[in-house]
């Protein structure tokens, strides 16, 4: 048995060695389809980054009147915050939100001069709320609105960023359709790459199969070592697509970083923390395709 696995393994490689530049254009087709995964994944990661991004900047502020009570406000904080759908709620003092609206219009003397006027801060406390989840801030402003706060509430604001995130949900689904069709038709061409490269290897080695055969080779010692070379151009095109994806992000993620204000694109970070199951996944998948064509494709000139 171990030499007949032996004899089988040395046989996939002479193959491919046979085979070397069909084998290498294989190979070719088998990394670009990997690679428009790859593309796929990292454009998702990106775009997910970019609606978190978006979510964090999402609060809502609730401005009270001026003079509402210290102990109020601060029931009101720990009431916001008992909310399992509550990530914090920060309170700002009347003088904190004079001095905000302050910064905020400082190119502006006209409004400056005219609150300047005044005897007394117009402003009142604020409450600033951040929820977990976006869907839950609805919930949330409705439940400060109760019939014990309403009095003292002046505006509430929702700052809002859901129809640039609603956008760019949007887009992630058309980059997800447009890149499983890319990749369906890349590993499609792979696929065919790969069949014809068999067909030709077995006809160049017709006459040695059909000896194989009246010698009395099973069907199978026939087969395995085209397997295993299908195999084999799999394992080749993974270790390429590493490469060239490492490569990519080490190269790529630093020039992102403009897109998210300075911040990390995440691109690194997921594969860092994936690659295995990236690897192992794509290697699968691609190794049991090809292995898959390459004992079809033998089979049908075994029999003939």
């Amino acid at each position: 048995m171990m030499t007949n696995a032996w004899r089988i393994f040395a046989a996939s490689w002479k193959h491919f060695a046979r085979n070397l530049w069909i084998g290498l254009a294989t190979v070719f087709v088998f990394t670009v389809a990997l690679l428009s995964v790859n593309v796929l994944i990292a454009t998702n990661v990106m775009l997910e980054r970019t609606v978190a991004y978006f979510e964090e900047k999402i609060d809502v502020t609730v401005t009270f009147q001026p003079g509402t009570p210290e102990a109020l406000l601060t029931q009101a904080r720990f009431y916001v915050q008992s909310f399992p759908q509550t990530e914090s709620a920060r309170l700002v003092t009347p003088q904190e939100a004079y001095e905000a609206f302050k910064e905020r219009y400082k190119s502006n003397p006209k409004i400056l001069e005219a609150i300047s006027e005044l005897s007394t801060n117009p402003l009142g406390a604020q409450l600033v709320i951040k929820a977990k989840e976006t869907k839950d801030y609805p919930f949330l402003l409705s439940a400060v609105r109760n019939p014990q706060f309403e009095p003292f509430i002046r505006s509430s604001s929702y700052d809002d960023h859901r129809e640039a995130i609603s956008s760019i949900q949007n887009a992630a689904r058309s980059v997800r359709l447009f890149g499983s069709g890319l990749v369906a038709v890349f590993a499609l061409f792979g696929l065919l790459a790969a069949f014809n490269a068999i067909r030709v290897a077995i006809y160049t080695q017709r006459e040695e199969i059909a000896i194989m055969r009246l010698v009395g080779a099973s069907s199978a010692f026939i087969r395995l070592p085209f397997v295993l070379e299908g195999v084999w151009l799999a394992a080749l095109a993974c270790a390429a697509t590493a490469g060239i994806v490492w490569a990519g992000v080490v190269f790529g993620e630093p020039r992102l970083q403009s897109m998210f204000a300075g911040s990390d694109p995440g691109i690194a970070a997921f594969y860092v923390a994936n690659w295995p199951m990236l690897v192992l996944t794509q290697f699968g998948v691609m190794g049991t395709l090809s292995a898959l064509v390459s004992w079809i494709a033998v089979g049908r000139y075994i029999k003939r």
